[in-house]
């Protein structure tokens, strides 16, 4: 199993592993898809998820290629991922990129009030590469409507140091602002995040999830990945 790991994660809540309390997402994150591979993959039900933009000044390239599945069948779960690394096995060329298997412990929406200025940010993260070959642990995405958000809430996350892409949704344009890193980082942060989002408002058509990673295969360990998290600055 080339460049595939899997992470040794507990779910949360979990006394019978063929239930779950959240939702399970598999990412296909690519620079270069060939066809035949895209349509191995829409018959495995992944859906096309592309990135629509992102800001200036970007320190990695997202994806030219995203496709998602989402399930809350571990059985389905777990016999996408399988089937995806095997068809790899022996196709490895059909793809410049990576695949990620994720759980989604946590999907809070945001109530839609007035920024608040007056609140201040409750962290400042510092983030750096990860080593060749590694993969993080876990994720924390904040989506919300670009056009309808108050501007000052979207340059106070871009200040703490999430990085952000643009999506379009049925309702228009979504910006996306991530963090990764270890599960520990992640877990520090996500309830200042939650809590901060709630008070200083200005968050529209807002959710706030974890996205833990429990699988992921690599077409290269040279692949350049998004920064995580190294430190959080109080």
């Amino acid at each position: 199993m080339k460049n595939s790991k899997t992470q040794q994660i507990t779910l949360i809540g979990q006394s019978n592993p063929s239930t779950v309390l959240g939702e399970f997402h598999i990412h296909i994150d690519a620079q270069r898809l060939a066809n035949p591979f895209e349509k191995f993959l829409t018959e495995q039900e992944f859906w096309n998820s592309d990135f629509s933009g992102y800001p200036e000044g970007l320190a990695h390239c997202p994806p030219k290629k995203h496709l998602t599945k989402k399930t809350t069948s571990v059985q389905d779960f777990r016999g996408s991922f399988d089937a995806i690394v095997d068809y790899l096995q022996d196709n490895s060329e059909d793809i410049e990129g990576y695949i990620e298997a994720e759980y989604v412990p946590v999907d809070v929406e945001i109530e839609e009030i007035p920024f608040n200025p007056a609140i201040e940010i409750p962290f400042k993260l510092q983030l750096s590469s990860l080593t060749p070959g590694t993969f993080r642990q876990d994720e924390l995405h904040i989506t919300l409507s670009r056009a309808e958000s108050d501007p000052k809430l979207i340059n106070s996350l871009r200040n703490m140091g999430f990085y952000s892409v643009y999506m379009e949704k049925t309702f228009g344009e979504v910006e996306i602002f991530t963090a990764q890193g270890t599960y520990k980082m992640i877990r520090q942060i996500l309830p200042k995040v939650i809590t901060y989002l709630k008070t200083a408002g200005g968050a529209v058509k807002c959710s706030v999830k974890e996205e833990r990673i429990i699988k992921w295969w690599m077409s290269s360990p040279d692949l350049i990945l998004p920064a995580v998290i190294n430190s959080v600055d109080s």
